[in-house]
């Protein structure tokens, strides 16, 4: 509730400078309204004349912008980052996200060198598995890798070397019973992404001392083996971003949706407030006791909706709820692989953001003006 107080308080500000729209027209410039069928007004109305004819003034104004713009720290963790970003546009959102996903800049898997595999996955196989195991190791340490020659070899600043040796054997202690599971009957059945050693090139085992580069996680699953079988490899890493592949995004996801804004139009009260409680499968509703046994609906939680609509499916509900989303209030999910931090993957998503913007800027800048 607290944030839609500030929402309106926004709004309140931007209408004076710029005159008022009638309710049903401030409605349509600022909300996406959801009904049993599909959504409406979903579009966005950047014409600084779109309401002209309103005496509302809707030219982009940065002096609004710096006043109403705000990003909210909801949760964050080293994997995670929750936060609220309110003020802007959908194509500026979006500028974001996809930043995150592509254009971050991190270390990944690039060339594999195969001595030997006897193991029933195919080379090309093996090596794109190996390639999407994350890599823990700073990116602002590396520069990207300019000789392209697959037969050279990288130096201390594009290239971090991983080997991989691994042989299946019998377990000479495994149990008589033919039932015994094969971790027990096997000695490096399966080989995992920790089985990958880093070798130091150049300086970097003292520049990485306190920190040494490792696969994110060790435990995941690149093949399984069986008494006889081995492989025998060298990886190398190189800078790179998700643009050119996968492998290199820093996410797992990045996401935003709009902020839920519900109402109740009309009181819904006693046992309809109860059934209405019942309906929601995420809590939205909650029941609020008015005394002498009577209770009515309350928006409790508005952000834990995911516009179902089973609220609305009823008929005797559909008009007195109006299920709603914020077009400028953003609600960011990010999900890192373990690579970089959450929340220094959106710092660096910013910075790359305001250097195209420089860039552009300074582009237009040469331009005569004819």
């Amino acid at each position: 509730m607290e944030r839609m107080d500030v929402d309106k308080k926004t709004e309140k500000k931007k209408s004076k400078s710029k005159g008022e729209l009638p309710p049903h027209l401030e409605e349509r410039r600022t909300r996406v309204i959801l009904d049993n069928i599909s959504p409406a007004h979903g579009q966005s109305y950047d014409s600084a004349s779109t309401f002209a004819r309103m005496g509302f003034d809707n030219t982009f104004s940065l002096k609004d912008f710096k006043e109403n713009f705000q990003i909210n720290i909801i949760s964050q963790s080293d994997d995670e980052l929750v936060f609220d970003m309110i003020g802007i546009d959908a194509s500026i959102a979006n500028a974001f996200r996809r930043i995150m996903l592509a254009e971050v800049p991190t270390m990944a898997i690039e060339r594999v060198f195969i001595e030997n595999n006897t193991s029933v996955m195919q080379d090309e196989v093996l090596a794109h598995r190996i390639g999407l195991v994350p890599i823990h190791a700073d990116p602002a340490q590396f520069v990207k890798r300019t000789n392209f020659d697959a037969t050279a070899a990288g130096t201390s600043f594009d290239t971090i070397v991983f080997k991989l040796d691994v042989t299946c054997k019998k377990n000479p202690n495994a149990p008589s019973d033919g039932n015994a599971p094969p971790d027990q009957l096997y000695i490096n059945d399966k080989v995992y992404s920790g089985d990958l050693k880093w070798e130091p090139v150049g300086a970097q085992a003292e520049i990485f001392a306190d920190n040494p580069i490792r696969p994110v996680l060790n435990d995941i699953l690149l093949v399984k083996l069986r008494p006889g079988q081995s492989i025998k490899l060298e990886a190398q890493a190189e800078l790179g971003d998700g643009y050119t592949h996968a492998k290199w995004s820093p996410v797992s996801t990045a996401s935003y949706r709009l902020m839920p804004d519900i109402s109740i139009l009309k009181p819904i009260m006693d046992d309809e407030a109860e059934e209405l409680k019942k309906v929601c499968p995420m809590g939205v509703f909650d029941i609020e006791d008015l005394g002498k046994g009577h209770k009515k609906s309350v928006v409790a939680r508005p952000r834990a909706c995911t516009m179902c609509r089973e609220c609305i499916r009823e008929p005797k509900f559909q008009e007195r709820i109006r299920l709603a989303r914020i077009k400028n209030h953003f609600i960011f999910s990010v999900e890192s692989t373990g690579i970089l931090p959450a929340t220094r993957i959106f710092r660096e998503a910013v910075e790359i953001l305001i250097n195209k913007c420089t860039t552009i800027d300074k582009e237009l800048s040469k331009l005569s003006v004819r």
